[in-house]
């Protein structure tokens, strides 16, 4: 196993190092900016600074069978970052946000005039108003935002009313109230916890999977064991065995139902199983038909369906219903940093009545995922957008 970094000007630039040096199947760990030039070089210019990883005496893998890697004496400058998922929030961090959230929202005092622009906004007082066009702003479907408004309406009394602290306050606890969180990983005594992940095609499942499983084997010291079933995608489980190689975690790969079966009782001494699973499109119904042998052979404790919120809303509502075969019982959402506005969240939420267990923020291994808070996805949905 090789790791190395490789610094260039754009991140096309260092992607090109790093293939030429390691060649093509070489995988991207992490990748961050830095600065450039040294100490005394004050122009503040970044760069692209790459952590790429080769798997040189890799060996095929076969059904069946798992594999393991020596020790490697990077595994915690890759895979082991200093502020880690399972670490709680600090005291008073939740105040501090709340009160950054509503300093963002009364900057937008000055902008009453472009309510007109929101002609169904109803003539609620100057803060109930201003909440309502974040909201909408934010993408929260009309019904949803006018509802919560006019309950704070009738519940606050108008000296209340014309406090934005309070309004914001009451506004984040009654969405935290329309989310549903579980996100427990408790092994179970006597036989190992099995995890699936199912979803469509590109929503980051093979790296939330190695996410998962990384943090549990290194953080909380758990007998983790890795099983994939995506032998479609091109490079999928090359990508899953170098991530499984660096944190030396057992990975079998699976074909047909039977071998799911074999592979979960073959793993009978592990805490958890992570379970991947090919990316399927909604629409494929005998695609999901089979699919679902393949969770009857698994007999999951944990199916989640992984969406990324960058996904049209409509898609993810079918999503949801079509993949409901599966008996999912869980929601994990990615790629939340590549979208400004979030309260799409909210208005999925309202329609598919699951648990979120995680949400992801990055690619980064295996730092950008968290554990699903009702405060933090109240802030999200809430909070202004970036310019």
């Amino acid at each position: 196993m090789m790791i190395k970094k490789f610094v260039a000007p754009t991140l096309k630039e260092a992607i090109a190092k790093t293939k030429k040096e390691l060649g093509s199947d070489a995988v991207i760990l992490k990748s961050t900016k830095v600065k450039s030039g040294n100490l005394l070089d004050f122009s503040g210019k970044e760069e692209i600074e790459v952590l790429a990883a080769i798997d040189k005496g890799a060996k095929p893998i076969t059904p069946y069978t798992t594999t393991h890697s020596p020790a490697v004496s990077t595994v915690s400058q890759a895979a082991v970052p200093e502020r880690s998922f399972y670490r709680p929030s600090a005291p008073g961090s939740n105040l501090m946000t709340l009160q950054a959230d509503m300093d963002e929202l009364k900057q937008s005092v000055a902008q009453v005039s472009s309510f007109l622009k929101y002609q169904s906004v109803p003539a609620f007082p100057q803060n109930l108003q201003i909440v309502m066009k974040q909201l909408l702003d934010n993408e929260v479907e009309e019904y949803l935002a006018r509802s919560l408004v006019e309950e704070i309406h009738n519940e606050l009394t108008q000296e209340q009313n014309r406090d934005l602290r309070i309004v914001l306050s009451v506004l984040l606890k009654k969405i935290g109230s329309m989310i549903t969180v579980n996100n427990e990983q408790r092994t179970i005594a006597g036989r190992p916890k099995v995890i699936m992940l199912v979803g469509p095609t590109g929503v980051g499942k093979t790296t939330t999977i190695a996410k998962l499983a990384t943090n549990q084997k290194l953080m909380n010291k758990k007998k983790v064991a890795l099983v994939s079933s995506d032998t479609f995608r091109i490079g999928a489980i090359d990508q899953l065995r170098t991530f499984a190689n660096i944190a030396e975690i057992p990975l079998t790969v699976v074909y047909t139902p039977e071998d799911m079966k074999k592979a979960v009782k073959n793993y009978h001494d592990m805490d958890i199983i992570y379970i991947d699973t090919t990316g399927r499109s909604q629409q494929d119904s005998q695609r999901l038909s089979e699919m679902q042998k393949l969770v009857l052979n698994a007999q999951p404790d944990e199916t989640h369906l992984v969406l990324s919120i960058t996904t049209r809303f409509g898609d993810l509502v079918d999503a949801a219903a079509k993949f409901s075969k599966l008996k999912y019982n869980r929601l994990l959402l990615t790629k939340i940093d590549e979208t400004t506005s979030l309260g799409m969240i909210l208005n999925l939420l309202s329609k598919v009545k699951k648990p979120v267990s995680y949400i992801t923020t990055g690619q980064n291994v295996p730092e950008d995922i968290e554990r699903a808070s009702r405060e933090k996805l109240a802030r999200m949905i809430v909070r202004r957008k970036s310019n």
